[in-house]
């Protein structure tokens, strides 16, 4: 199918589906309605407050129409950075090509009435992963929106199309107006909350507790030159250039446990329990570092790095020694 060799490298398809009607004279806005489409700009159907509320970046990257091809003009809306659990959105806006002749044979499925317009989903070739979502305005003028389960599931595949859809709708002839518009869950980043927020990380070990880990009495606080609702203490190791490493604690205020940068990208975590607290350890085979974290809520984390520059066996060493210390002096998980 044709349309679907433009997902295939790595365009995410919607679609919007549905009320087929007819608009005769010369076009012209309608009160209260959206603007009739004379062009196909794709990139016009969003605009900087839908995007801000659906997490989308804007604007939009467009690409032409490729009438050889049979494909629509595309407008692309990135997912924000740094934003793990998100798609990328795609809006396109035929003002020649019927949907029946785009869609070349696609099977249709679920409908969904949003906006004013009956939204119906085609299947992709690139499986229950990808939504596409489709609705006919003209004979010769159809609106599609694409999204992608942010995790690779088929449940959610749906979810930004579907909370981008009463936007699109609206800037339609005969859609609805003032949509409120909510984005999926996930799909922005998450609002500094819970108790790490007023908490100070050098708090979190005494001197008495750092002396038992060889580290020196007093951490230093650090801060992200990245993000701003992550913060952080260090305190140095006291044997020198080798051995043991200097021990780093950050407290991540807005990120879930599987988003946070410093144990994302070190390797595939353990569960590491102690007491009654749900740790997860991170360590690679060889490697001279080693990192641990806990979730204190749904999107604040808790994450140690540490490590031995000497002994990849003992990288781990100071992080086990360290977590029973630490259970004491952290606020409880929610």
């Amino acid at each position: 199918m044709r349309f679907r060799n433009s997902l295939a490298i790595g365009l995410t398809v919607l679609a919007l589906g549905g009320c087929t009607s007819t608009i005769p004279g010369t076009a012209s806005p309608v009160p209260g309605q959206g603007p009739v489409i004379t062009k196909a700009e794709p990139c016009a159907l969003l605009t900087q407050d839908h995007a801000n509320a659906l997490g989308v970046t804007y604007p939009g990257e467009e690409r032409a129409a490729k009438p050889d091809q049979k494909t629509p003009a595309v407008c692309r809306f990135r997912k924000l950075e740094d934003v793990r659990k998100a798609s990328n959105l795609e809006v396109s806006l035929s003002k020649d090509l019927s949907l029946n002749e785009y869609m070349n044979g696609a099977q249709s499925g679920e409908k969904f009435g949003i906006g004013g317009f009956t939204w119906t989903r085609y299947a992709t070739i690139l499986g229950p992963d990808y939504c596409s979502l489709s609705t006919e305005l003209t004979p010769d003028s159809f609106v599609e929106i694409a999204s992608e389960s942010p995790d690779h599931t088929e449940g959610n595949a749906c979810d930004l199309a579907k909370a981008a859809a009463p936007a699109v709708a609206s800037k339609l002839p005969g859609g609805q107006q003032d949509p409120q518009i909510t984005a999926p869950p996930g799909q922005k980043p998450a609002e500094p909350g819970g108790p790490l927020v007023t908490t100070d990380p050098c708090a979190m070990l005494k001197p008495e507790q750092t002396a038992q880990l060889r580290l020196g009495p007093t951490g230093e606080p650090m801060k992200s030159s990245s993000d701003p609702n992550q913060t952080g203490c260090e305190w140095a190791d006291t044997d020198g250039d080798k051995g043991e490493k200097a021990f780093d604690l950050w407290f991540y205020t807005s990120k879930a446990i599987d988003e946070a940068p410093s144990l994302i990208t070190q390797g595939e975590p353990q569960d590491f329990d102690s007491g009654d607290r749900k740790w997860k350890l991170y360590t690679e085979s060889g490697s001279k570092l080693c990192a641990a974290g806990l979730a204190i809520t749904a999107t604040s984390t808790v994450a140690i790095i540490a490590g031995n520059l000497d002994d990849p066996a003992k990288a781990c060493d100071v992080i086990k020694a360290a977590v029973p210390l630490l259970n004491a002096n952290l606020p409880p998980s929610s």
